[in-house]
């Protein structure tokens, strides 16, 4: 009798954990909308920037926080999100043995590890502590001298911004290259080009992936720089990249090995509608990058497992676009929402003129749209005021 009651129990167990397996691996369930859910507003003082320049999500004690690196003052400046509050101010000192010429891009790691980078080189890559004090300097890249030319296909134009960030991960740092070598303007130079670098920080050393290559969609004709821009993220084990002007986003595995292409079209994209090329005047690519639909970044969403597609939507303009700094931020523009499985679950339309949309975030709370666009008319520059939008 016993043993049976035991047999009995066993096979309860095993249910009940089957059950939770299920429950637990059910995909959400969303309404496809975007709910705005207040507003966050950050007191900036005379030693601070509005634009916030480069910025990074984190979490220190338990607490989220939005660290900014303050370009201004020579520092970084910590936010409580909940509340707006400026928590604390952290200078970066200055020592003679590591040189900072000037502040670029960072990574935060945890609180004593912070990362810098200089602006289009590998060297001078600074690791400060949570006093702001530089612990330490790599310097893997090794650059060619010989000529004028070789300098150039030695260096790495890295892209260690806020919406495209270099990545840390077990001793290993990872870069987006960009276009420093005019990667759009020959079939030779899209063939050669590489859009994935990783430095070894362990043996100073810089690999440069041959597996991630510029996609096939852009072979066959020259383009102007702007359409070559991407958006990398990192989520699990999966790279995902997101091409300006490719409607499909490319994945990689861990490998950085070819996984799968997965179709994440805008309703607003046409082909681009390209009368210019790697030569053209400035005032022709600007037009071109004005009046064309075009892919900005991507973000994921880990709190609600949803993947965001910034679309830059194409306008009409007339000539007096040349009189304004960065017109194509009169410009719509859209979101196209991905479940974890990149389904396509709806797409949500944006008016141009408000929101600054390369400033945004996902936080707790969902995303955060920052209203510092230069051509909206209530612009504070003594506040950065946030709407807070959850995708539900």
């Amino acid at each position: 009798m016993k043993n049976w009651l035991l047999f009995l129990v066993l096979i309860c167990a095993i249910f009940v954990s089957c059950s939770e397996k299920e429950a637990n691996s059910e995909k959400r369930t969303f309404f496809n909308d975007f709910t705005e859910v207040g507003q966050v507003k950050l007191e900036i003082d005379s030693l601070s920037d509005y634009s916030f320049p480069e910025f990074q999500v984190i979490q220190e004690d338990g607490q989220e926080m939005l660290l900014v690196m303050n370009k201004v003052n020579f520092s970084f400046d910590f936010y409580d999100l909940a509340s707006g509050e400026k928590l604390k101010r952290t200078a970066i000192q200055k020592d003679e043995r590591f040189p900072i010429p000037s502040l670029y891009g960072f990574w935060y790691h945890n609180a004593d590890s912070i990362f810098l980078f200089r602006q289009m080189l590998l060297n001078g890559i600074s690791l400060i502590n949570g006093n702001g004090e530089i612990v330490t300097q790599y310097n893997p890249q090794k650059i060619d001298r010989s000529s004028p030319q070789a300098m150039m296909k030695s260096m790495v134009n890295h892209y260690s911004r806020s919406t495209n960030p270099t990545l840390y991960e077990n001793g290993k740092l990872y870069f987006s290259d960009m276009t420093l070598n005019g990667f759009l303007s020959s079939a030779e130079a899209m063939e050669e080009f590489r859009p994935a670098v990783e430095v070894d920080l362990i043996s100073n050393e810089v690999n440069i992936s041959d597996q991630i290559r510029i996609p096939d969609f852009y072979k066959g004709k020259t383009w102007q720089t702007y359409w070559g821009g991407f958006s990398r993220i990192k989520n699990d084990n999966l790279l995902i990249y997101s091409w300006a002007v490719m409607d499909s986003m490319l994945i990689y595995d861990q490998n950085m090995e070819s996984f799968k292409s997965v179709y994440a079209k805008s309703e607003f994209a046409k082909p681009i509608k390209s009368s210019s090329d790697a030569n053209s005047t400035v005032d022709e690519q600007l037009r071109e990058r004005i009046t064309n639909t075009a892919y900005s970044y991507i973000f994921y969403d880990k709190y609600r497992e949803v993947y965001y597609r910034f679309v830059t939507i194409g306008r009409t303009i007339d000539e007096s676009y040349l009189e304004d700094q960065f017109p194509h931020l009169k410009n719509d523009f859209s979101i196209v929402v991905l479940d974890r499985d990149f389904n396509v679950l709806t797409e949500k339309r944006f008016p141009g003129k408000i929101h600054y949309p390369y400033k945004s975030f996902v936080g707790e709370k969902g995303l955060y749209l920052s209203r510092t666009n230069p051509f909206y008319e209530g612009l504070n520059e003594d506040q950065v005021v946030y709407d807070v939008y959850e995708f539900i």
